[in-house]
């Protein structure tokens, strides 16, 4: 479940700079990957880091900004490379290991050290 934005893109309760730095790394994504969502939102999110819609949305969560820039960059890319491709099958993995080299690392402290409250270890971020 998410939490409405506040009329500065920021989810309530969140200092907006952070936030600001997080939109704006994930914009720097896009052009990297050449990929053109329709919205990049972030929201208060209690179960997952990011997702992807098939419309082309991507949300991130608000608390994302208080992890490591690596961490960030990890569930960034692997949000946006869902435009390319949707599911996490072979060309996905492929992708985040070719644009984000530690990912699964990163993946496997998401699962372990960090996951979200409710989060089961199997879901994607």
């Amino acid at each position: 479940m998410t939490m409405p934005e506040s009329a500065h893109g920021a989810a309530p309760n969140h200092d907006a700079a952070p936030i600001h730095a997080v939109r704006n790394r994930a914009h720097a994504w896009a052009t990297r990957l050449d990929v053109h969502p329709k919205s990049i939102r972030i929201r208060r999110m209690t179960r997952k880091w990011g997702s992807c819609s098939t419309a082309g949305n991507v949300t991130l969560a608000a608390d994302l900004a208080d992890q490591p820039s690596g961490f960030q960059d990890f569930v960034i890319a692997h949000e946006l490379l869902h435009l390319r491709v949707p599911n996490h099958g072979r060309l996905f993995k492929a992708l985040m290991t070719a644009h984000v080299p530690d990912w699964r690392e990163h993946d496997l402290r998401r699962r372990t050290t960090i996951a979200k409250p409710g989060l089961l270890s199997g879901n994607p971020a």
